[in-house]
């Protein structure tokens, strides 16, 4: 388990943290701070105990909306481990670990879910156990689905393109405050933080006030699912997931800390030993940093370009799509019935030789084209004809690129963000002014610190760009960080259930590491400080 390979001084750090805060606990009390002790729950602020713990334990934190992931850590020994951090009673039940408003408002959830209300309403009892069983299954497998997808995107993003090989685990910590013992405590727990092993699952419980809700197992852990906020919570068996259990002795007059809190040197009170100088975090190594929503301001992205860059129209040029035609026409000669052969051959020829002149009709045109005959051959089962005719019409299902927005004016106001003058431009030109090998910079993925050679790239700098790795940088960003298959287009709808909207760059003090890429979520109506492009125009004035 984590914390028993977690540094000892690190996790003292940790618990003098959290007890300090706890032992300010009175002022949050409702009652009178003469009441008595045991009377008093410990406060557990959730956000400063992610703070805390980051802090403590040098973690990073994981800035995705729908997962419980809050850090990352990595220990010496070359272990990784995603962090669910949590609190809540030592005497409470189920707590939740995942929402999915966006999803669960598709029409085939809604469906489900109002014929388990209508079989409840309808049938006898018996008859609507027996028919909602099989339905509460399906939604259980689908919040498994999503869930796990989630999952396995957090530990691609730790785990990196280089980490086939790295131990990536997955925790909850949680902290759990009990009042009327002989000593208020906070309970130190760990539980495994698991993929729902949608093989096994088996619904335990429906609720016959509520019957939309259910609770499920798949044998690891229990769940329950609300169907009003669409939420997932689990079961921590409390009791039975205690490592430590550390007492807290409250503040005799709280009130007095915080009116004299300001009178304190804390910079320079050398006499003071338990305030030491701490690692440097994030926040503290950065220059700058950028962050910007994915889709465009319409709740789209773009299906030839950007990370779906793959699906525009093969770059060969006329001459060697003829010649290429001309061997596949001579390689399936007699493969293939002479009817097959001029309808693929037809088919190849519209795709690639018409002169089509660029709209977004014609390319919608193209792709129905390229569209209908891959379903033409599928009917072959022939896997060595569809990838030769993969190759003639696509282009790689790995090609991709991070398109920067309004990527003309983001250069002009940050010109050497990515190195000295990359981000400048020819005269009256939209090229940039340096060559290729001098627009090259490091890109450091975070939390995984996998470094990749890159460039900016394209008219206007807008795109960002491997220079070497660019088919191993495609298969881990597209099918394991937004866990897409083979050539399935990136959308808003993906991006919901992997709860990743944003990217965010940052540029580090230390001028050796380049320039840090992490994935995000972004709140539309709340955006970051430091947001760029479309979703910037909703920052809040400070």
């Amino acid at each position: 388990m984590m914390w028993s390979e977690l540094p000892t001084q690190k996790k003292e750090k940790y618990k003098l943290l959290i007890t300090n805060f706890a032992s300010l606990s009175k002022v949050f009390s409702q009652k009178s701070v003469e009441s008595d002790d045991k009377n008093i729950t410990p406060i557990v602020n959730s956000k400063f105990q992610e703070t805390a713990f980051q802090r403590a334990f040098n973690a990073l934190s994981e800035d995705i909306s729908n997962t419980s992931f809050d850090a990352s850590i990595k220990l010496d020994n070359g272990k990784k481990y995603l962090v669910g951090i949590k609190s809540f009673g030592y005497k409470t039940g189920y707590q939740k670990v995942a929402q999915f408003k966006s999803d669960s408002a598709s029409d085939d959830w809604t469906d489900t879910l109002s014929q388990i209300k209508k079989n409840n309403k309808d049938l006898t009892e018996k008859e609507a156990n027996r028919l909602n069983e099989a339905l509460y299954k399906q939604l259980a497998i689908k919040v498994a689905t999503l869930r796990n997808n989630r999952i396995a995107s957090s530990r691609a993003q730790i785990k990196g393109f280089n980490g086939s090989d790295q131990d990536v685990k997955s925790i909850y910590h949680v902290l759990m405050p009990l009042k009327n013992s002989d000593k208020p405590q906070i309970k130190v727990g760990e539980t495994s933080y698991l993929s729902i092993d949608s093989n096994k699952i088996k619904i335990i419980n429906k609720n016959k006030k509520y019957p939309q809700n259910f609770d499920f197992t798949d044998g690891q852990h229990n769940y329950r699912y609300t169907s009003s906020d669409s939420q997932l919570l689990m079961d921590f068996k409390n009791k039975d997931i205690v490592l430590e259990t550390w007492d807290i002795n409250y503040h005799e007059d709280p009130f007095f800390f915080f009116e004299t809190l300001h009178q304190f040197n804390f910079l320079g009170n050398q006499s003071t030993t338990f305030i030491t100088k701490p690692e440097p975090t994030i926040d503290e190594k950065i220059i700058d940093s950028v962050s910007w929503m994915i889709p465009n301001k319409n709740g789209e992205l773009e299906s030839s370009s950007g990370f779906n860059a793959f699906d525009g129209a093969t770059k060969l040029a006329i001459k060697p799509r003829k010649s290429r035609i001309n061997i596949f026409k001579i390689k399936y000669k007699t493969e293939l019935s002479t009817e097959d052969l001029d309808h693929i051959i037809s088919s190849l020829e519209k795709i690639l030789l018409n002169p089509w002149i660029q709209s977004e009709e014609n390319i919608n045109k193209r792709k129905t084209l390229r569209s209908d005959l891959i379903h033409y051959i599928s009917k072959f089962d022939n896997q060595s004809l569809q990838e030769d005719i993969e190759k003639l019409i696509f282009r790689s299902p790995t090609e991709m690129y991070i398109p920067i927005p309004e990527s003309r004016e983001f250069h002009e106001n940050r010109p050497n963000f990515f190195g000295k003058n990359i981000g400048t431009f020819k005269t009256n030109s939209s090229q940039l002014a340096l060559p290729k090998d001098q627009r090259k910079f490091k890109l450091e993925f975070i939390p995984s610190g996998n470094v990749i050679e890159s460039y900016i790239n394209q008219d206007s700098g807008k795109a960002i760009q491997s220079i070497n790795n660019q088919d191993i940088l495609g298969k881990w960003i597209l099918w394991e960080v937004f866990q897409l298959k083979k050539r399935e287009l990136l959308t808003v709808e993906k991006l919901n259930e992997i709860g990743i909207n944003g990217i965010r760059l940052i540029k580090f003090k230390d001028k050796s590491r380049g320039v840090g890429l992490e994935f995000i979520w972004i709140d539309e109506e709340s955006p970051p400080e430091d947001a760029i492009g479309w979703v910037a125009k909703n920052k809040k004035d400070a």
